[in-house]
């Protein structure tokens, strides 16, 4: 087995560096230095090339890359799977369309085979505004379509400087009658009222929060199964590392109230972004990120709020909101896209991301079992290397067959697999109510015995198979993924014929009212063939 890294590695302006060799790289993994056997380097001309020389093949499916045939080779151009994700619910409409418009020449130029793209709004629940496509026109159509979303980030963001323009409000009153109690329980009636708005604001962020990075998991999870290269491109105005951080900093430095500052980091929810971040690298997605709200200067008044914010405060605020996005794309080997009003020019690294990187290849010990392995890369000890900077992702995960094959099933909800070597095929019955908002709904799986390894067994011939089936409805609610095995025995005076016809395994599914995508996947394990099927249904749309 064959464990490929993709490297990038750039100059100090961030720059590719397309001149290096097989002996310019050092790769370790779990602490070992390793081998590395298979070298190639790619860049969007030599891709191009390669792809009017190859034969035409699936760019989706569950189908690893194969391992490379020449220790000088790699096994061909990656494919790469890239998902625009617009954060409605964390984005101020003004700064999203400015930011959009300027994604156009990026779109037009990268998407080309063996790139697709997908664009996902996100308000409360993600939608699929256009699945994968190498269409450049579809996605900026589907990107057009953005603009008549609102979501919350405006009335948050009035929310929070009201409450700061009341506190200095306050302040002012509270300094020319004689001064501010430092006893957080003897505040005086105003101040007191301030710090519950401050609490009610961070619990209300604290949950929009919550909501985000679950949607932001499921769409990570669902590329899962997907080869290649997997990116997001995450916009938004920013999210909190620790919600409401700046009001509770003003609050602590107006009131002298250290205890506040406990208040504050009550909310700190940095293990949440690591938590995403382990994620993402389990799957093997890489995640770009962008502050839509530019270049901003700290504590600068304006025309809409009575006074200027404090730099201090102000300051606390803008990193809060950018830490988080620095870290996720530190941590996953993407970029961070901040404190500019013009995206165009850094897309345009994300683009060279996506086209020129070093392809390593070293022998992997497959364990059979699902277990992250850390590496490190870093070029041979040369001061003509120096300066060169190095993206990789440090962790990844050795997936197990049967974790493989549940990913593409969790893929195969949201994007088209068309994957079924085994003739696999799902026909859904008639549901029939279960309870009074539920129904059970049977479903045959059917596919031709020849399709699976009959081993002798006594007097019968015995196979085993292994079903994965999940369900996702329309407003994008998944249900847990269903591991069921089966035996199939057949008399050995009975095989010849047998083997010609089609076996059939009835099942049921809880559902509730709602239009449905069911995915199935086969599996025989003896000789660890899979096979894909995923059907639409309705159950009881109507009511």
């Amino acid at each position: 087995t064959i464990a490929n890294l993709v490297v990038y590695v750039t100059d100090k302006k961030g720059n590719a560096i397309t001149d290096l060799e097989k002996e310019d790289f050092i790769v370790f993994q779990d602490g070992e230095q390793r081998e590395i056997t298979n070298f190639k380097l790619y860049t969007d001309d030599i891709i191009r090339q390669e792809l009017v020389e190859m034969p035409a093949r699936p760019v989706l499916g569950p189908t690893p890359t194969p391992a490379p045939v020449s220790p000088t080779d790699a096994a061909g151009p990656i494919p790469v799977h890239m998902v625009i994700y617009i954060d409605n619910e964390n984005l101020q409409p003004l700064d999203r369309n400015r930011v959009l418009s300027q994604t156009t020449d990026f779109i037009r130029s990268s998407l080309h085979p063996p790139a697709k793209m997908m664009v996902v709004a996100y308000q409360r629940s993600f939608e699929v505004l256009q699945d994968f496509t190498s269409d450049p026109m579809e996605v900026l159509s589907a990107i057009r379509s953005v603009r008549r979303y609102t979501g919350g980030r405006a009335e948050r963001e009035r929310t929070r400087r009201d409450i700061i323009d009341r506190m200095y409000r306050l302040e002012d009153e509270l300094r020319s009658s004689g001064g501010i109690s430092a006893d957080r329980n003897n505040l005086g009636p105003e101040m007191t009222e301030v710090y519950n708005l401050i609490d009610n604001y961070a619990k209300e962020t604290d949950n929009n929060l919550m909501f985000t990075l679950d949607s932001m998991r499921q769409i990570i999870t669902s590329l899962s199964g997907l080869p290649g290269k997997n990116g997001i491109i995450y916009v938004s105005n920013g999210l909190p590392m620790s919600p409401a951080m700046d009001p509770y900093y003003e609050l602590n430095r107006i009131t002298q109230n250290s205890a506040i500052l406990t208040e504050m980091y009550q909310f700190d929810r940095s293990r949440h972004y690591q938590q995403m971040a382990s994620t993402a690298n389990a799957q093997g997605v890489t995640l770009y990120t962008i502050n839509a709200a530019g270049l901003q200067v700290s504590g600068m008044g304006s025309a809409e709020f009575a006074s200027a914010q404090d730099p201090l405060a102000a300051s606390m605020g803008h990193h809060n909101l950018n830490d988080s996005l620095r870290f996720l794309a530190d941590e996953t080997g993407g970029i961070a896209i901040i404190d500019t009003n013009d995206v165009g020019p850094k897309l345009e690294f994300v683009k060279q991301d996506m086209f020129t990187y070093y392809s390593l290849g070293y022998p992997l010990q497959a364990s059979g079992q699902d277990k992250v392995h850390k590496v490190r890369v870093k070029l041979r000890d040369d001061p003509a290397l120096n300066g060169y900077q190095l993206r990789y992702r440090s962790r990844f995960v050795e997936k197990s067959l049967e974790t493989t094959i549940q990913d593409a099933v969790v893929s195969s909800l949201v994007f088209e697999i068309d994957d079924n070597p085994m003739d696999l095929d799902v026909e859904p019955g008639t549901p029939s109510a279960a309870s009074e908002k539920r129904w059970l709904m049977p479903a045959r799986i059917t596919f031709p015995l020849d399709a699976v390894a009959f081993l002798p067994e006594g007097d019968d011939y015995v196979a085993r198979v292994v079903f994965f089936i999940a369900a996702r409805d329309s407003d994008g609610k998944q249900s847990d993924l269903v591991r069921r095995e089966h035996e199939i025995r057949i008399p050995a005076t009975e095989y010849e014929t047998a083997k010609n016809s089609r076996y059939s395994a009835d099942t049921s599914l809880l559902l509730e009212s709602g239009r449905y995508k069911i995915s199935v996947a086969l599996l025989d394990p003896i000789t660890r063939q899979d096979s894909y099927k995923t059907i639409s249904t309705s159950v009881n749309p109507k009511k």
